[in-house]
């Protein structure tokens, strides 16, 4: 059941990156334990405030149902407490979205993260019931995450409607259209009732922060360069910030946001964290061409990227 609201508190404020993990596999499609426990153990090694997984970047819709508690149970085991987890719950049911919160929670995930449907997206009462449906199977906090798919149904004032009315829904990840200016409405809207979240792989970051954002879902594959925008601006260095933003975070992203599923795993490949670059199969789209590599890769040298493992950060 959900928390009784004369209980609710504020969200725990979270400040730094909350990375979501991608799934790694062997080359046979296996899921890579040591690899799996590489990642995390990075992302604390970067400073971490909160560790995720089963959400986009994790291929979650294509993750087995075999295979999702044995992941939950491998990052809950390696962060051993030492940050909160939270664990992906969309689906494209209620039903299938309230037993996947019922099993993270069971398997010790701090929090959950929550999307819409992504097939049959649900109109507003029907968004208003998905929420409803996972908030009250659990005790644990929920963060809400917008997305392109629900962006025109999840307005920033049904976000704030559902922070009233389910005491656990305690955070949001605006990542629809115009997030930028999404994220300025939601934040004005809920005030401290509820914690807005940056995403969107880091595009906007140095304009996030300014908007007031203190926290991040983006970079898992270079979290010490986006840890370093976001740890200069909290210290209160606007100019460094933007200098590592624009010179080292920019330049590589053009590529990555048009090679995300690729270039997530093959970073982190490239930095020896995890053993096999591949995407759960299917892939999706041609990969990126000798050119575009060749060009990248270059960005990578310029920027200093190519530290390895365990020498990050």
């Amino acid at each position: 059941m959900a928390p009784d609201p004369m209980t609710y508190a504020p969200p725990t404020l979270f400040r730094g990156m909350m990375p979501i993990l991608p799934t790694a596999i062997t080359e046979s499609g296996e899921v890579d334990e040591p690899s799996q426990r590489r990642l995390v153990q990075y992302c604390l090694k970067c400073g971490a405030a909160a560790i995720g997984h089963l959400g986009g970047a994790s291929e979650f819709y294509k993750v087995s149902p075999r295979d999702r508690p044995k992941l939950i149970e491998i990052v809950v085991d390696e962060a051993r407490g030492r940050v909160p987890v939270f664990i992906g719950v969309t689906a494209t049911t209620s039903r299938i979205a309230v037993d996947y919160a019922k099993e993270a929670e069971a398997l010790g995930a701090d929090m959950l993260m929550a999307a819409s449907p992504y097939m049959d997206v649900p109109d507003r009462a029907g968004m208003i019931e998905y929420y409803r449906s996972v908030a009250e199977a659990v005790a644990i906090p929920i963060i809400i995450q917008d997305t392109p798919t629900s962006d025109a149904v999840l307005t920033a004032e049904l976000m704030w409607r559902l922070c009233q009315d389910l005491p656990n829904v305690r955070y949001a990840k605006v990542e629809g259209r115009r997030f930028l200016v999404k994220t300025a409405e939601t934040m004005k809207l809920v005030g401290d009732s509820v914690q807005v979240i940056g995403g969107a792989g880091g595009r906007h970051l140095i304009h996030l922060l300014r908007l007031g954002v203190t926290a991040f879902m983006t970079g898992t594959e270079a979290l010490d360069i986006h840890g370093g925008v976001v740890r200069a601006y909290l210290e209160g260095d606007e100019d460094r910030a933007a200098r590592i933003y624009y010179e080292e975070l920019l330049p590589y992203l053009m590529f990555y946001q048009e090679y995300n599923r690729e270039l997530l795993k093959g970073m982190l490949h490239m930095r020896g964290i995890i053993d096999c670059p591949k995407v759960l199969a299917p892939a999706s789209g041609p990969p990126m061409s000798d050119i575009e590599r060749r060009e990248f890769e270059w960005v990578l040298d310029r920027i200093g990227f190519k530290k390895r493992w365990p020498d990050i950060p």
